[in-house]
């Protein structure tokens, strides 16, 4: 009886504990917090102009709203097919669509749009989320040593939660979670039917998981 006794205090010994309370930064993202950096290249990231910044810890976070790019022979090519499908934005004209866009007034569907962009304090780029013509910046907002980022294009939203250490995944909550916010420094998670309620803390590079009772 001793001795079996021993053998199950060993091989329990032996399990790992399993870490409910810690997300690690390299873990894959899932719904809702799936929203994935962008690899854009500085020259393209400088030439957005900064609106809005955000402290973030040791770093800060820029939300930027880039121009136009389009060559002129593209612009004539786009404003040609856009105006011949109808689909120019509303009071924009086929004769005026070159003019209006050159004067930042529109952006063609798929442009860059605007650009969320997280710096460490000596200007390293932690993480870069490019925001296209016809997407939306839900979510821009301060959460403890972090930033929480939301875009949305489509039938959700997609989020990230970015700090100085890079990206803090948040553990599998499938279609449940519904509804992402910012309530006193802390990101609410809540469910369909308001019975799941979660507490994402960020925490020295990690995101510690309290669920509401």
């Amino acid at each position: 009886m001793i001795k079996a006794l021993l053998t199950i205090l060993v091989l329990a010994s032996a399990v790992p504990p399993v870490q409910l309370h810690q997300t690690q930064t390299d873990r894959a993202g899932s719904p809702p917090f799936d929203l994935v950096p962008n690899q854009l290249p500085e020259s393209e990231i400088a030439a957005c102009r900064v609106e809005e910044t955000i402290p973030m810890g040791a770093g800060v976070a820029e939300k930027r709203t880039c121009p136009g790019k389009l060559d002129a022979e593209s612009l004539r090519r786009r404003c040609k097919d856009a105006a011949s499908h109808d689909a120019l934005p509303q009071g924009i004209t086929g004769e005026s669509c070159a003019g209006d866009y050159q004067r930042g007034r529109f952006l063609f569907a798929g442009e860059l749009k605007e650009v969320v962009v997280a710096r460490r304090r000596n200007g390293t780029r932690v993480a870069a989320f490019e925001i296209l013509e016809g997407d939306v910046l839900t979510t821009f907002s301060p959460a403890g040593d972090a930033v929480l980022v939301g875009v949305g294009g489509g039938e959700r939203v997609h989020y990230a939660v970015v700090s100085t250490r890079g990206l803090l995944r948040a553990p599998p909550l499938g279609d449940e979670a519904v509804e992402v916010e910012v309530a006193h420094g802390r990101i609410r998670v809540t469910g369909k039917a308001r019975a799941m309620q979660v507490d994402l803390v960020p925490q020295n590079g990690e995101l510690r998981v309290e669920k509401r009772k």
